[in-house]
């Protein structure tokens, strides 16, 4: 079969199109023709070695995979060939082939199609986990969001108006994706490549700050959110880009004497039944047509190069998908 292998870490210069022996499923797996897949950026940042790569080189890259069961394991039960599904595959999802434990294996609905359900997987389970168990989300706070018209980010400014937050704030870098966000039920939408956009926040708040800050970037930006956060507010950091960040010590003791806190996320694959949970409640607003799923920019495998480059340069919004 057709895999994407990474062979380094020099970048997109380091994938290699392959042909590698289809895997077979274990016991309690399933092995899925993969129809669509998703590029996080965490993957992004594997390939620059920026972000941990779990298997010792080379190894096929993808954290993902949406397509239909080709086969079961002898323990399986609950799924079956020819289900359509989204799982979180240990084989590799960039290939036509993929295997994953079936207790995580998600049934995609008939109204969704393979890419857009990979955008579930990885970013809308860590979305709806960052406000419900990392950022415990209020009903009366303001939260200001990073990155608002990436793959979190969406389902974030979505799932933030859906728990019913008094002030959402998003955060994006022109004009096309601060009106997606908008018609998503984002209160307040802000140009960060503006000058002033941190007095933008201030004045969106009347000088208090946000309650809630969901951080996924680094740099200049992460260090003017921090600014922005309100007495006993907090801040949620996510997200590859923040990996190997450091906190200042001035901002340490911002935090004491403010009375914020600072959390760290990361999908908590150690705590399955949370993780179940998440997906249940996400499901269930997917099938009542109350999320907008988006995926609208995809690559046949074999132009992965240029799938990565639409990533790294964030001029898309939402998920970008490889076709096997």
């Amino acid at each position: 079969m057709k895999a994407l292998q990474i062979e380094g870490t020099a970048g997109a210069t380091s994938l290699r199109l392959v042909d590698v022996a289809r895997p077979e499923p274990g016991p309690t797996e399933i092995l899925i023709a993969v129809k669509a897949t998703g590029i996080n950026f965490a993957e992004l940042e594997q390939t620059r070695g920026r972000y941990p790569l779990f298997k010792p080189l080379p190894f096929v890259m993808g954290f993902e995979a949406a397509g239909i069961v080709a086969a079961i394991g002898s323990q399986v039960s609950g799924v079956a060939v020819g289900d359509r599904v989204a799982a979180l595959v240990s084989s590799g999802g960039f290939a036509e082939y993929a295997i994953a434990e079936a207790s995580s294996a998600i049934p995609i609905l008939t109204a969704v199609t393979f890419s857009e359900a990979t955008t579930l997987t990885v970013q809308g389970v860590s979305a709806y986990a960052i406000l419900k168990l990392a950022a415990k989300a209020q009903p009366s706070e303001s939260v200001l969001i990073q990155a608002a018209a990436g793959g979190v980010g969406l389902f974030l400014v979505q799932l933030a108006k859906i728990l019913g937050m008094k002030q959402v704030i998003a955060l994006a870098s022109s004009r096309d994706k601060l009106e997606v966000v908008k018609t998503l039920g984002a209160d307040i939408t802000i140009d960060y490549t503006r000058p002033n956009w941190t007095g933008e926040v201030l004045d969106a708040t009347n000088g208090r700050g946000v309650d809630l800050v969901l951080q996924s970037v680094s740099g200049d930006i992460a260090e003017k959110s921090f600014g922005l956060i309100a007495p006993f507010g907090r801040i949620v950091v996510y997200g590859a880009g923040n990996v190997y960040d450091t906190i200042h010590p001035e901002q340490l003791a911002q935090l004491i004497h403010k009375n914020q806190s600072l959390t760290g996320f990361n999908i908590p694959t150690q705590h399955p039944e949370q993780l179940q949970q998440c997906m249940s409640e996400l499901l269930d607003l997917v099938s009542r047509r109350k999320l907008k799923l988006f995926a609208d920019t995809s690559y046949p495998l074999a132009q992965f190069a240029a799938a990565f480059e639409a990533l790294s340069s964030r001029r898309t919004i939402g998920k970008v998908v490889l076709l096997p």
